[in-house]
């Protein structure tokens, strides 16, 4: 799996604003009809899903990745103590016409004059278990985010599989918290990896 990072973008001249929408209100913007910078790619949204053609190998079978972004997965909250809201959200990529997650990615939006802009990116990938020891689980693709106001927040929310698990259902998870610090996001701590509830 690719490596996993949580998106951000600082630098207007460098990474520009996502769509031209002059709101005053972040949650006003319709960010699962928008043009999303994921890494180094600039990816268009339509009702939640990229705007792509799935190719096809010799087969007809589909092959690549399609990302998607529901609307449920759009958390906010005033993140650097401005008083105004940023946008928090979980994205997914699958295989074309399957379910499996092959890649994922948190995007955070600050409204600035008007426009959505994104800060920088830090890692957030936590496969749960320290190297050479073996934990009877694995990290199940696929985060959430939330915001935790009296912090001022964002919380991460990894999920991680036993061998007694559905794929659909992993049953333990870990939540991180990062803080803004004015120029990029720091890990202040995380939780134990406990049964999901």
């Amino acid at each position: 799996m690719k490596k996993l990072i949580l998106a951000f973008a600082f630098s207007l001249s460098v990474f520009g604003f996502a769509d031209a929408q002059n709101v005053t209100d972040i949650r006003k913007i319709d960010f699962t009809n928008y043009t999303h910078r994921i890494r180094t790619e600039t990816i268009k949204f339509k009702n939640g899903l990229q705007v792509v053609s799935c190719a096809k190998d010799a087969e007809g079978i589909p092959t690549g990745d399609i990302w998607s972004l529901q609307k449920e997965s759009i958390k906010y909250g005033d993140l650097d103590g401005d008083g105004s809201p940023e946008a928090m959200m979980s994205l997914v990529a699958n295989i074309c016409d399957g379910n499996m997650i092959t890649d994922e990615a948190v995007l955070v939006y600050k409204l600035v004059k008007g426009k959505a802009v994104k800060l920088p990116q830090f890692e957030y990938f936590d496969d749960g278990c320290e190297t050479g020891k073996e934990c009877g689980f694995s990290r199940n693709p696929g985060v959430t985010v939330a915001y935790d106001a009296k912090q001022k927040a964002l919380v991460v929310d990894q999920f991680y599989m036993t061998d007694d698990d559905a794929i659909c259902c992993p049953s333990l998870h870990r939540e991180t918290w990062y803080k803004w610090d004015g120029v990029r996001f720091v890990e202040k701590r995380k939780s134990e990896i406990v049964a999901v509830k």
